[in-house]
């Protein structure tokens, strides 16, 4: 009989088929289970990173409720996964925005022993990836083709991207910004008429005796109504006017000398022309080579030099009015003059900090006005251009970062200048309406602000 059952091993490959089939469905099991877990940490992970990135980019008051929806919307309880969690967005005085997520996975293995679900968890924490200090100039085209609709447009577009950037990065002054409206010339404010770096001629009023030939008419006749065509421009856009009024024929008498008294009045009211070439197209030695003031010119509100206060910007913005013609250079001359930290508009970078320089220049149109130094009174465009494009590679070479928008622009040439003067291509924005200005300004927010995901 021990023979017999020495022999006979049926029962033993039987016990041995069980133990390994077993085991194999352990295996199997395990593997499942491994690759469900794995695969739901990634799916998780996505998740809290858009959630976290969302919420960064969001308004305070929205962080939380943005987040949960791009979180929703990224990862849905299906199966594998039974159930999930998220918790609190926290905003530390980091200004980091923390997404933390627990899902559970259904097991295989472990449900004979109670274990029907494992937890696996994800964690995202997204900082401003801007941490130094930055100074922007917003040098903003108020020229008389922007009246109407598109100072309202920019108005908001404008606003919309300070409170943002005032949001996103809170450090204390860690942003300030200036505000140079431009047009035909920028207005440096009439406090700075004494500034050691300004040349303003005294206000005055003069009355002379002037004479001249003269005589008068005796005889008026052949009176008739004619129709007359003519050309008018505003800020380089002509179109043809008309009219139709009284013109009649005369005689006249002899002459004779006619003599009054000319009264001559200049006044001051805030406007900075050009320093000769190449002075107008550097930033320094302003107390040498001064920067002159303009007489009896139109120009737009004073310009606002660089200021931490949010209240003060957004008032500046808010006071744009469209006046003038287009000279660029005016406007880029002093945009430069704000970042700079040198005269005329000292403004000392923060010590022992990093600080970064930003130009954001928009405009509706070409230069319409050249230099006649000081005054920009010729219509010389070409002249103008080459300014532009030399005052563009200059403050680019001092480390300043370019910005640039063209705002309702259908002229090919002065999108090719903004192009060219941008400091990267992702840096110029060609805007077509309210939507898209609004558009190239959250672009630059975005850009300026630069989220990064921390862990």
């Amino acid at each position: 009989m021990f023979k017999f059952f020495a022999r006979d091993s049926r029962g033993s490959l039987g016990i041995g088929v069980a133990l390994g089939a077993t085991a194999m469905i352990g295996a199997v099991s395990a593997t499942l289970d491994y690759s469900r877990m794995t695969n739901s940490r990634a799916a998780l992970s996505a998740a809290v990173d858009a959630a976290a990135l969302a919420g960064a980019q969001a308004p305070a008051n929205d962080m939380q409720t943005i987040s949960r929806q791009v979180f929703d919307a990224n990862f849905r309880e299906r199966d594998p996964v039974t159930a999930f969690t998220t918790s609190v967005i926290k905003r530390g005085e980091d200004d980091a925005v923390r997404v933390e997520a627990v899902a559970y996975v259904k097991m295989t293995l472990t449900q004979a022993i109670g274990f029907t679900s494992a937890p696996v968890r994800a964690v995202s924490e997204v900082l401003a990836g801007n941490d130094s200090d930055v100074q922007i100039a917003l040098v903003l085209d108020v020229t008389q083709s922007m009246a109407g609709t598109r100072i309202t447009s920019l108005k908001a577009a404008a606003t919309d991207m300070v409170n943002a950037l005032y949001d996103k990065l809170k450090k204390a002054n860690q942003v300030k910004m200036a505000v140079v409206p431009f047009s035909q010339y920028v207005n440096v404010g009439m406090g700075n008429r004494n500034q050691p770096w300004m040349d303003v001629p005294n206000d005055s009023t003069t009355t002379q005796q002037v004479c001249n030939q003269a005589r008068d008419i005796i005889r008026t006749y052949n009176c008739r109504m004619e129709f007359h065509s003519w050309t008018h421009c505003v800020d380089g856009v002509c179109g043809t006017q008309t009219g139709t009024w009284e013109v009649c024929d005369h005689d006249y008498g002899p002459y004779y000398q006619n003599c009054f008294n000319q009264t001559t009045t200049l006044k001051w009211d805030g406007c900075v022309g050009s320093r000769n070439y190449p002075n107008n197209v550097r930033d320094d030695n302003y107390l040498i080579n001064r920067a002159p003031g303009v007489m009896n010119v139109h120009c737009p509100v004073p310009l606002t030099p660089l200021t931490p206060s949010q209240s003060t910007v957004l008032t500046a913005i808010n006071e744009l009015q469209p006046v003038g013609n287009t000279y660029i250079p005016s406007g880029l001359t002093w945009g430069w003059a704000a970042l700079s930290g040198n005269e005329p508009l000292v403004e000392p970078d923060a010590p022992g900090r990093k600080t970064t320089k930003y130009l954001i220049l928009m405009t509706d149109g070409a230069n319409s006005m050249s230099p006649t130094y000081p005054y920009h009174n010729d219509y010389n465009v070409p002249v103008a251009d080459a300014l532009t494009a030399e005052l563009c590679t200059n403050i680019k070479a001092s480390g300043v970062q370019i910005f640039t928008i063209s705002f309702d622009v259908d002229n090919n040439i002065i999108k090719n200048q903004l192009r060219i003067c941008a400091s990267s291509p992702d840096k110029y924005f060609d805007a077509i309406g309210a939507v898209q200005l609004s558009e190239a300004f959250k672009g630059i927010t975005g850009q300026l602000s630069q989220l990064r995901i921390a862990r």
